[in-house]
């Protein structure tokens, strides 16, 4: 297995994540979207790395008590390697001085984000209703407390 590095997103990394972003995603956003993440005045955007190139990449935000993960997503031939655990794990370690919690939404069938989600400490918290498109889907809200 090839050693994991989770290091902070510059500009030159966004076509690898876009292709990332568009693998994962039915609604993915665009390298222009990426782009003005790097610059977010609470946000943080890390992206793993091994030997081949950015294999996964976690945006997220926290400003004050409450972090929220927008995006994580991993390249399809580098899942169940650990990288979306030190993603999540990497993005706590940014925020844990201020933040008291941790929330993010999941797609009710996203049954192997769910699972990573709870083996870090996330717990189902409520159900939003329709929240995703293409398809439509609820969406289910997951916190972690620090």
């Amino acid at each position: 297995m090839n050693k994991i590095i989770i290091r902070n997103v510059c500009g030159n990394d966004i076509p690898q994540i876009a292709e990332i972003e568009l693998d994962s995603f039915t609604d993915p956003w665009t390298e222009n979207a990426l782009l003005s993440q790097i610059s977010e005045k609470y946000g943080i955007f890390l992206a793993a790395e091994n030997c081949c190139g950015i294999i996964g990449y976690i945006i997220g935000s926290c400003d004050g008590e409450n972090a929220f993960i927008e995006k994580i997503a991993v390249k399809n031939s580098a899942r169940k390697q650990g990288a979306g655990k030190a993603l999540i794990n990497k993005f706590i370690s940014e925020i844990t001085d201020n933040a008291k919690q941790i929330s993010l939404e999941v797609r009710e069938s996203n049954f192997a984000a769910k699972a990573l989600y709870f083996s870090v400490g996330f717990e189902a918290a409520g159900i939003r209703k329709n929240l995703y498109e293409f398809p439509k889907e609820n969406g289910i809200v997951m916190i972690k407390k620090l």
